[in-house]
């Protein structure tokens, strides 16, 4: 290395690729027992226990409604499965969707005055004296059979929740079709960390809850716009199991365009480096295991290795910029001469640097196949998996340093 800003690059690379091939060995030794999925056909028995799933509910006019269909095609027994809406204080037609369920003896509406979605939460819980409790976003909406699948999981004592495995519904726009890519890849990576017993979220969508969860740690807090993270990284302080369904199926609305995606992912993100600073004793903490010692830290220098990359980067922009210039000055619109660029093998580039970055991409397509098969066959295109890496790599770096930005200034984020 002729340069410490190689080295600094290198070693970023290097532990990025530690983290990548860290979870592919571990999907590789775990394979047969994360692929030994269950059947969808179950037996309606006396063992299936009572469930809630709470949908809280602000300005969701145009999807709560298909969001409570769903829930009510579940296939559960109608008698041990209740579904609990809560409008938060929404300013739309909301309340008027919801009155259309009023008749249903499996929905119970609750109207209350804004105060959040944790609050909301909070309060259907509360009420509910069901074995386990769910929460449904009111844009999004669960397959069939994917609470027996969730259910299914709850297999040991030991276990206090299970994550599912989400899809955006119906991506039409590139960016959500970029999106569509991330979240099979955010499916696999759910699915391996709660092998590792290292799951930092319990996703708004179809997380269902043991529920002494509540009993023994308390309910939901406001935690910085992002209680599902909160939620997850308490049930971790406290030594309590997340595990994962990855062949239960939830779709899950997505923004459509750039603002509204670097929106929700400047509050997601901010959200999560806020919550790792409430548990920051949790960090280089043997008694966390492999959340501790290794997942949260190297999330942590994930953001400031974002940092450090779009720095250089737009070093060496400038650098760039300033040598034409230079050039220009000097000799003139000459510098502009141009002729077709000609091939040499000799002169391939063969630095260390290309070859971690081919490795990383290469191991970022590994995670797409593998996702895919796990996800139920939700196949990438190759044209969105294209857009993925070189679109969400683009923009990705403005909402990571608006985000750091935001918790160094202590900056509080509206949900909206």
């Amino acid at each position: 290395m002729n340069s410490f800003r190689d080295i600094i690059t290198l070693a970023v690379l290097f532990m990025s690729l530690y983290f990548e091939i860290l979870l592919l060995v571990t999907y590789i030794e775990r394979r047969k027992k994360i692929n030994s999925v269950y059947s969808s056909k179950f037996d309606f028995n006396d063992d299936l226990p009572s469930v809630t799933i709470i949908v809280p509910c602000f300005n969701e006019e145009f999807t709560v409604g298909k969001t409570l269909d769903s829930l009510l095609a579940l296939e559960y027994p109608k008698d041990r499965l209740k579904i609990v809406a809560v409008n938060d204080g929404s300013t739309d037609n909301t309340r008027y969707v919801l009155e259309r369920y009023v008749n249903n003896s499996q929905i119970e509406i609750i109207y209350k005055d804004n105060g959040g979605k944790h609050t909301a939460l909070n309060l259907a819980i509360k009420k509910s004296d069901s074995q386990y409790i769910g929460c449904l976003d009111a844009d999004s909406y669960a397959r069939p059979d994917s609470l027996l699948r969730i259910i299914s999981k709850f297999n040991k004592p030991e276990i206090m929740a299970v994550v599912p495995s989400l899809q955006v519904f119906e991506p039409k726009t590139i960016i959500q079709r970029m999106q569509k890519v991330e979240y099979i890849i955010g499916s696999f990576m759910r699915t391996i960390l709660a092998e590792m017993n290292a799951l930092y979220v319990t996703p708004g969508p179809f997380s269902i809850f043991r529920r002494e969860v509540f009993e023994t740690i308390g309910y939901y807090k406001e935690a910085h716009n992002t209680e599902d993270m909160e939620m997850a990284m308490r049930m971790q302080f406290n030594g309590l199991k997340i595990a994962s369904a990855h062949d239960s199926i939830v779709f899950t609305s997505s923004p459509k365009n750039v603002k509204t995606l670097y929106k929700q992912r400047v509050r997601w993100t901010s959200g999560f480096l806020n919550n790792v600073r409430d548990y920051r004793s949790m960090l280089f903490n043997v008694n966390y295991g492999n959340i501790g010692m290794f997942v949260l830290p190297f999330m942590i220098l994930s953001a400031m290795s974002v940092l450090y990359i779009v720095s250089i980067m737009a070093y060496d922009i400038i650098n760039i910029f300033h040598s034409m210039y230079v050039r220009y000055m000097s000799i003139g619109t000459n510098m502009f001469d141009w002729s077709w660029p000609s091939f040499n093998w000799f002169f391939l580039q063969t630095s260390p640097l290309v070859f971690c970055v081919i490795v990383a991409i290469s191991l970022v397509l590994t995670f797409i196949i593998i996702g895919s098969y796990m996800s139920s066959g939700n196949r990438a295109k190759i044209l969105e998996v294209v857009t993925y890496i070189c679109l969400y790599s683009f923009i990705a770096p403005l909402w990571m340093m608006r985000s750091l930005y935001n918790v160094l200034l202590q900056k509080k984020l509206s949900w909206r």
